[in-house]
């Protein structure tokens, strides 16, 4: 084994430190990587999941005023943007309820 001069042992040690930093920080940023690619992929699958209720939620919607319209002719503005504002557990009630409605108010009663 040969020893090392006294007067290279601080570039020895800062050559060390520099190795181990270089190697730490490679393994952080690969971890870093996987945890963004991780979160960029739930993040679309949340957006999509979003993407799908407001779709569905909004064919409800106009699928509900299409039938009323048909039913008793133009909607009021009113009727209207209560629809657009309803929830989906609305719109499911008012959908039920048009087919033994004799009126708007009756559809949109309970």
């Amino acid at each position: 084994m040969m020893a090392l001069p006294a007067e290279l042992e601080p570039a020895f040690e800062q050559a060390m430190i520099t190795i181990e930093q270089e190697h730490k920080m490679a393994f952080v940023t690969s971890i870093e990587r996987l945890s963004e690619r991780r979160g960029l992929e739930k993040g679309l699958e949340q957006g999509i999941e979003q993407g799908r209720y407001k779709g569905l939620r909004e064919g409800e919607a106009l699928m509900l005023q299409r039938q009323l319209s048909r039913k008793s002719g133009p909607l009021p503005e009113a009727q209207k943007q209560r629809i657009w504002a309803a929830t989906p557990e609305q719109l499911e009630t008012w959908s039920l309820n048009i087919l033994d409605a004799e009126t708007l108010d009756d559809v949109f009663a309970a």
